[in-house]
């Protein structure tokens, strides 16, 4: 049998984010699809050729939603000139892999319009803010607290219906959490962190039910792995700074993803975007943490 490039896996995410189905094996290129594609800009990250943008429905393929987009190679020259708030027109091409051509944008143009702020995408070296959040016992817990140790932490939203969104990030934690309690001192070192940003409703009460359901055994005390959420402003601080865009539309929460691992030093080591990422990967990324600086 014959395989596709390496490039058909760029694609993977975004077509289980939008329920397409890719073969992984196939003897064709895949015949391109074009679909029309216009938004808001939310954050650019030129390093991984790539644009976060708050778009409208996309005809024939998906509601409104926020996500990472690759830019094709013809329109590198986007990244010398567009910044969040930018308003974007571009040509959605499906393949073999996904990416935007044929990009134009109009300079800040209903920069507030959908209630989405531009996001800070942290890098490795940044220090984390000091936010202050409550936990599923309804302790109050501030990310400063757990310096000395590394941090993993996520964001999320009890109701949220997609597999491949929260649940993914919460079974993809439970997977991390039992892979360090493997190692002993990687699971009494280590804390594990679930922001959710649906604060009206996520109540400590709340989270504790929804924490239950995947802590188990593991963890039943939380004492490795917390579920917090706090004041709008505070979580719309916590996820600003980590580089997840959310807002509210036709009643659900629509909301990009990053999971980030923070040292003990309280300064980010690496960041996750969106739903790819392995368990087992980044247990062995945790576990490293643990004995760094």
């Amino acid at each position: 049998m014959k395989f596709c490039s390496r490039e058909l896996f760029r694609i993977i995410p975004f077509a289980a984010c939008i329920g397409l189905f890719i073969p992984i094996g196939c003897s064709h290129p895949t015949p391109a699809r074009r679909y029309e594609l216009e938004g808001r800009v939310i954050a650019v990250n030129p390093a991984l050729r790539q644009l976060t943008i708050a778009h409208q429905d996309v005809a024939g393929l998906m509601k409104g939603m926020t996500m990472p987009f690759i830019v094709g190679k013809q329109d590198e020259w986007v990244f010398r000139a567009i910044v969040p708030g930018d308003q974007i027109h571009a040509t959605l091409v499906l393949s073999d892999h996904a990416e935007l051509q044929d990009i134009s944008f109009t300079k800040g143009a209903g920069a507030a319009s959908d209630g989405i702020s531009p996001l800070h995408i942290p890098q490795p070296g940044d220090a984390i803010p000091d936010v202050a959040l409550v936990n599923q016992n309804g302790q109050r817990i501030d990310l400063q607290q757990f310096r000395g140790k590394p941090l993993l932490l996520t964001f999320v939203y009890t109701r949220c219906p997609f597999p491949d969104y929260c649940l993914r990030m919460s079974n993809n934690f439970a997977q991390v959490l039992q892979q360090l309690q493997k190692n002993r001192a990687a699971f009494a070192d280590t804390q594990l962190l679930s922001i959710s940003i649906d604060p009206e409703h996520d109540k400590p009460a709340v989270l504790r039910e929804y924490g239950e359901r995947y802590v188990g055994r593991v963890d039943p005390k939380f004492q490795h792995w917390q579920f917090a959420s706090g004041s709008p402003e505070q979580v719309r601080q916590a996820a600003a700074f980590f580089g997840v865009a959310y807002n509210t539309k036709d009643g659900q929460i629509v909301h990009g993803l990053s999971t980030v691992l923070v040292g003990k030093d309280g300064k980010v080591i690496k960041v996750y975007s969106g739903n790819a990422w392995k368990p087992d990967e980044v247990a062995a990324d945790v576990i490293a943490a643990t004995s760094g600086g």
